[in-house]
């Protein structure tokens, strides 16, 4: 998987797949998420033992 560039202009950072091939990342301000559709197109935020919490702002999600 590769960086995800932003629709606000940051990048969100490739930092390993879960145990249910979930691509996770980390923003710019540190804030861990996860891809639920597998492929980079729609990002959550994740509780505490990982799992999908809610989804994050469309100025958060990936471009394009």
């Amino acid at each position: 998987m590769d960086n995800l560039k932003l629709n606000n202009g940051q990048t969100a950072k490739y930092t390993h797949t879960d145990y249910w091939y979930r691509p996770n990342y980390i923003l710019e301000n540190g804030l861990k998420v996860c891809c639920i559709n597998l492929n980079g197109t729609y990002l959550h935020t994740m509780n505490q033992v990982g799992e999908p919490y809610s989804p994050l702002k469309d100025e958060y999600q990936p471009a394009g």
